[in-house]
Formats: structure tokens, C-alpha cells, sequence
């Protein structure tokens, strides 16, 4: 890559993520919960201000992190046996904290239709690459023309505050940040810094990954590899929800009791020619507001009270009640909003708690069907990006890459009691299921928990073996003096004696 198309890129790179920039935000935001107010007429008073902040409820949350809640990796099969599935779990995924920071890269796959793995040589420990989740508002991926679901170069945008030569941090109104651009290609990468509004080049190379170095996990991607974010029509139902709510706190403030009302009735205080008598000073002179306004006195309105009468003047003047608001109204136009949003988005019925109640685990699971398809899904685009991202981790580590059908081991989630799972898993070991592909179905197993499961398991086994012989030896002969030993010192039909029980 030329220094000329390096530059070129990046200018083609910012100027996408600029024009992206205000609705990728936004997207992110709503997930967040900072959403815009409900509308209101202008010129409201600081109690209805008040009800808009209180009437937004984050529902998009929910839609988003219901399905990446359950959805979770816990082992790895490259193809190459136990030794070397081991050690990439462990130099690959936990070496790179993926089990916590996985979830950043569902969220965006969530929020704005792709999530984004950077891999990486690492100078401090070749064995083990960097994988880090990137931001969609960082980096841009530029695929290639004859081959939309390949990349042809990406480009990550990053602001970097320069440093005096004392290393301190300059503050940005002593010197602006610098703009700095990273660009990759198949073979190399360039760094530019934006300088005096141009790319200058400052360090540059080739790497060994043999592709851009950017895995994407995209959401429901289309024939042209364009993707689509399943938040941003959540959006519009997510302000009416809230306006909704709005207009219910309205009425709960203004309207939601019965309310005396009287009509006909003139409170400002007249003399005997009919002439408004204004407010005096004490000096008699007349009083005026700040403004020179006149304030007209006023009768007495008097005070509703059990034991009291209210007298107005006038025979024009009447008393009545108006009803208080059918809030039900509002509630039952809320739930069908809800309700509308839970199917647009597959959040089961459960997660409004309202809705469901006193259910078995059957009736639970039935009732997450959409959830489960829904993240079914997922899995499917999750794990084709994370055995490209081991494809690029194992170059980048100079190890054998994985084989093509390479999988990560996904942690079941689905809502089940675990009296049912333990019955199946036996169930399975009798029918000459292996032990340990049974026990990988327990929630929460890992790779290194079967481990130490199946460690523990021939230990016990080799007590078992070692107890059976000790008692079977005739008296005065020499005892074996390791569980190593007793087990090559029992019969075949012992040891599958000790195996039975």
C-alpha cells in the first residue's frame, strides 16, 4: 500500500464515520436511556418538565441485552485435539478477558447491526495476539467490490492528545488533539496523523495476518453484506411509549380525582357604584406592582371542608363536580404498545411480569420461543466471526490455524430445571453417551471445569480400584503402595467392577 492511496483511504474512511457519526450516537444513547423528552407545547411550566424526564423508560435496554444475557461461549474445538483446544482457550480467550469483554461486541452486533474484533501481533508476548472489540464509530470497513463479505481495507480513526516533550499531557485548548488514522490492507498498515488539514505519514509496515485484521459479527446482513440495526425501529416506539406515559402522569397530576368547579361567580370586590376597590398602602395611596399594575381586592373564595358551607354571591353562580380521568384507558394503551414492542423486538412476555405468573419451567420455556429462535440466530453469526477472529489469532501467534469446522462451545441458557438436565446427562452416559460430552451440557461448564471434573473422576476411580485390590490380596504380600500401581494390578472384569459402582 502506497503512501498516496493510504491517504486516500483515509480521508474516504473519516468522511464515512463523520456522516455516520450523529446516528450511530443516537442508536447508542437510546440504549443507554438517554432518550428525547415526549413532545409538549411550548412555554410549559417546570411541573410538566418534571413529568417528561420521569415519563422515559428504557425498554430498548431490555431488548437488547435480553438475548445477549444468554448467549455465552465457554470452550473451543479447533480440530486438533484436547492439548491444543486448551491452549488456545487459554492463550486466545482468556489471555484476552473475551469471557467478560464478549458481550461488548453483541451489544454493538445488537445495537448497530455489527460488532467489530481487532487481532493483533502482541510485542510483549508473541504466544499471545490481542483481540479487543472496536467501535463502529471508529472504524470503517471498506469491503471489496467483486466480494462484499471480504474486506478490502479498513481504516480506525482514533483523536490523540499530543504530549509536550516532558511527556505531560498538553490541554486541548493549549494544542488541539491530533486526528490519527490507522490503515490496513491484506499485507500492510499505515499510520497518518492529520496535520495542518493533511494526512501526514508517520510509521508504517507490512503484518503477517494475511487479511485486513478486522472479524466482523453482523446482524441478519443482506446478499450485498449491508447491514441493518435492529434498534433503530425500536426507536419511534420507544418516544411513543414514553409520550404515552407522559399523558398519563398528565392526567394522574391534573385530572385523576373529582374536582369542585364554580361558574358564575366574579371574586373581585366592588363598591356600591360597581367600581373595582384596588389594593391601598398604608398611607391610603394606591398600591402598584413592580410593574405599576393595580391589584384588584379580592373576595373570599372560602374552603371546601367537612363541616363547612360554601356562600358565593350572585345568583348567577353555580357549584358542581367533573369526574376524575379513566386512567385504565391510558394503561391498557400502554400494555398493547408494550406488547407490540416485546414482538418487534422478541422479548418474551415474561420480562413484563404482569403478564405471566405462576408458570412451570414448560410454560416458561414455550413462552421464550422467540427468544430462543432469536438466539439461535445470534449463535449462528457470533460463532462464524469468532472462528475467522482464532483464524487471524493463529497467525498472528504463528501457530497452525484451526480447522475450517472449528466451533465454540456455546453455554446453554435456555430456561430448563436442573433436575430435568441431571436425568437427560444420566440418561445419556448409560446409553454409552461420553462422560465427557454429558457433563459439557451441565449450565456453566467450561472447558476447564470438565477438566478438573474428568481429573477428579479417575482419581476416584483409581481409589476405587486401589480399595477392591487392598482387600482381595491375600494376607503378608506386599500391598501396592500407589493408586497407579493398584489399577495395573487389578483384572479387567475389577476395574469394571470399579467403574460400575
Amino acid at each position: 500500500m502506497d503512501l498516496d492511496t493510504a491517504k486516500r483511504r483515509a480521508s474516504q474512511g473519516a468522511e464515512w464515520l463523520r456522516a455516520n457519526e450523529s446516528d450511530a450516537k443516537e442508536r447508542e444513547e437510546y440504549v443507554r436511556g438517554k432518550q428525547r423528552d415526549p413532545w409538549a407545547p411550548e412555554g410549559i411550566g417546570e411541573e410538566h418538565q418534571e413529568l417528561r424526564k420521569q415519563s422515559k423508560a428504557n425498554w430498548v435496554q431490555l431488548a437488547v441485552f435480553a438475548p445477549i444475557q444468554r448467549l455465552r461461549f465457554e470452550g473451543i474445538r479447533t480440530g486438533h485435539g484436547k492439548d491444543v483446544d486448551r491452549k488456545t482457550w487459554q492463550n486466545f480467550w482468556a489471555a484476552n478477558r473475551l469471557e467478560a469483554r464478549q458481550t461488548i461486541i453483541y451489544e454493538s452486533m445488537m445495537t448497530h447491526g455489527r460488532g467489530i474484533t481487532g487481532v493483533w501481533t502482541n510485542d510483549k508476548d508473541s504466544t499471545r495476539p490481542l483481540v479487543r472489540p472496536q467501535s463502529v464509530r471508529n472504524v470503517y470497513l471498506h469491503p471489496d467490490p467483486e466480494d462484499p463479505f471480504e474486506l478490502d481495507y479498513a481504516v480506525k480513526i482514533i483523536d490523540r492528545t499530543d504530549a509536550a516533550p516532558n511527556g505531560l499531557i498538553v490541554p486541548a485548548g493549549v494544542r488541539p488533539a491530533t486526528k490519527v488514522a490507522y490503515v490496513y490492507d491484506r499485507e500492510s498498515w499505515v499510520r497518518l496523523a492529520y496535520e495542518g488539514g493533511a494526512w501526514v505519514f508517520e510509521v508504517g509496515g507490512e503484518h503477517p495476518l494475511k487479511q485486513v485484521p478486522f472479524v466482523t459479527s453482523d446482524y441478519r446482513p443482506n446478499a450485498n453484506s449491508e447491514i441493518f440495526s435492529p434498534v433503530a425501529p425500536l426507536i419511534p416506539q420507544q418516544d411513543a411509549i414514553n409520550t404515552i406515559r407522559f399523558n398519563m402522569l398528565l392526567a394522574m397530576q391534573f385530572s385523576a380525582f373529582r374536582q369542585r368547579v364554580v361558574t358564575g361567580f366574579d371574586p373581585v370586590m366592588r363598591d356600591e357604584s360597581g367600581q373595582i376597590v384596588y389594593k391601598k398602602n398604608p398611607d391610603g395611596s394606591t398600591f402598584r406592582t413592580p410593574e405599576g399594575r393595580m391589584v384588584p381586592l379580592l373576595n373570599d373564595f372560602g374552603r371546601a371542608a367537612v363541616d363547612r358551607m360554601l356562600v358565593f354571591n350572585g345568583d348567577q353562580t353555580k357549584v358542581f363536580d367533573m369526574p376524575e380521568s379513566n386512567l385504565a384507558n391510558y394503561v391498557t394503551m400502554l400494555t398493547e404498545f408494550l406488547t407490540q414492542f416485546f414482538a418487534t423486538s422478541q422479548v418474551p412476555p415474561q420480562y413484563l411480569l404482569s403478564r405471566m405468573a405462576n408458570l412451570s419451567g414448560d410454560a416458561i420455556s414455550g413462552a421464550e420461543s422467540t427468544l430462543t429462535s432469536l438466539l439461535g440466530e445470534l449463535k449462528r453469526y457470533v460463532q462464524e466471526g469468532w472462528v475467522e477472529t482464532a483464524t487471524l489469532w493463529s497467525r498472528a501467534a504463528g501457530m497452525k490455524e484451526p480447522d475450517p469446522d472449528m466451533e465454540l462451545l456455546a453455554a446453554d441458557m435456555e430456561v430448563k430445571s436442573f433436575g430435568q438436565i441431571v436425568d437427560g446427562i444420566q440418561k445419556l452416559i448409560t446409553t454409552g453417551f461420553p462422560r465427557r460430552g454429558a457433563w459439557e451440557m451441565i449450565p456453566g461448564a467450561n472447558q476447564a471445569k470438565v477438566d478438573r471434573w474428568e481429573q477428579l473422576a479417575q482419581d476416584e476411580l483409581k481409589d476405587d480400584i486401589a480399595r477392591l485390590v487392598k482387600e482381595e490380596m491375600p494376607d503378608g504380600d506386599d500391598l501396592p503402595d500407589s493408586r497407579d500401581t493398584a489399577l495395573q494390578l487389578a483384572t479387567p472384569d475389577r476395574r469394571l467392577d470399579a467403574a460400575i459402582q
